[in-house]
């Protein structure tokens, strides 16, 4: 299945990735820069035990984090979404088998986003004491699985650009 970024040309790539970027950045800025101790992860991993370890300004900031991590959720998977597929032009170029799972690990970083919602609602109704027996569960669970998903997307951009370097290094035309 054909993924809707391989049809932005090779001369527009840039000017899409790189403002992506840039918002990935600044919102990863933003978010860790607000003082919550224990962190936003180790919520998501130990929820009940975070929850009550912190005072009422603490749930705050945690709520604006959460709710920033929704606008963030949308940005870092489609920078990493359109990264892997600028990752699968580099296989093609130097001609590896690498391209052909690039196109499921550039789906997948949607799916790591899915997953982040489902967590951020789990965290929330957690967060304004809506707890059950399963929401700890369900955040922690879609918590790993999306940062697996989310190295995977990394690992596979930087072999990509390693591939990229060996190829194109071996290749330069000396005088």
């Amino acid at each position: 299945m054909q993924h809707p970024f391989q049809k932005i040309s090779s001369d527009k790539y840039l000017s899409i990735f790189l403002p992506l970027l840039l918002w990935t950045t600044i919102l990863a800025i933003v978010m860790s820069i607000i003082p919550l101790q224990p962190d936003i992860m180790s919520f998501a991993l130990d929820s009940v035990k975070v929850v009550k370890y912190w005072d009422e300004a603490a749930k705050i900031r945690a709520a604006f984090v959460m709710g920033l991590d929704f606008l963030y959720l949308a940005v870092y998977s489609t920078t990493l979404s359109l990264a892997c597929i600028g990752a699968i032009r580099v296989f093609e170029t130097v001609h590896s088998s690498w391209k052909l799972m690039g196109m499921a690990i550039a789906w997948s970083q949607w799916l790591a986003a899915f997953l982040d919602i489902i967590e951020n609602v789990a965290l929330t109704n957690i967060l304004f004491n809506n707890v059950n027996d399963i929401l700890p569960q369900v955040a922690k669970w879609c918590a790993i699985l999306k940062l697996i998903l989310i190295i995977l997307g990394l690992t596979y951009i930087v072999m990509a650009g390693v591939a990229g370097i060996r190829y194109f290094g071996s290749r330069q035309n000396y005088f």
